[in-house]
């Protein structure tokens, strides 16, 4: 019984680290703090076996995809340094194989020296890499509830 509780509270503790910013609250965007706010579009047919998937951008690791969640397009957000911060990997997963995926040449966007900006992140064929998609942001952003407006928040400039 206890070894149960033990796993539980483990499973907790890993889902709560992963969580992405509570993008609903003021708070999270007051200065000092910089960072990214977008949405990660999954290719279509790639499976997820119930794992989270992950970027690395910035060097931050950041949940694109909950856990269980079967959505192609899914709202992320993370404090990210300001500066260049480089597209470094996607992680997903397919039944028991993880899959990491690293970009050859270097992608990324620039985080501005104040507050947040906005992306969308394409994996799906024949879409560009990065873009600026107001009508699937704007979508997210009132989904979501983003405490921020949505003209208030420049995009990501990339690179």
């Amino acid at each position: 019984m206890f070894k149960a509780y033990l796993i539980l509270a483990a499973c907790i503790l890993l889902t709560a680290c992963a969580q992405s910013l509570s993008v609903a609250n003021k708070d999270t965007f007051n200065a000092p703090k910089t960072g990214v706010v977008g949405v990660f579009r999954q290719p279509i047919g790639f499976c997820s076996g119930g794992y989270k998937q992950q970027i690395k951008l910035g060097g931050e690791k950041i949940v694109a995809k909950p856990t269980w969640t079967s959505d192609q397009d899914n709202l992320f957000s993370a404090y990210i340094a300001p500066g260049k911060a480089d597209l470094e990997e996607y992680r997903y997963g397919c039944g028991s194989v993880l899959t990491t995926l690293t970009l050859k040449e270097k992608h990324g966007v620039i985080i501005p020296q104040n507050g947040f900006c906005k992306i969308a992140i394409s994996f799906l064929k024949g879409d560009e890499l990065f873009s600026q998609n107001d009508a699937l942001l704007r979508e997210y952003f009132a989904k979501e509830h983003v405490a921020v407006p949505f003209d208030d928040m420049p995009y990501c400039e990339t690179y």
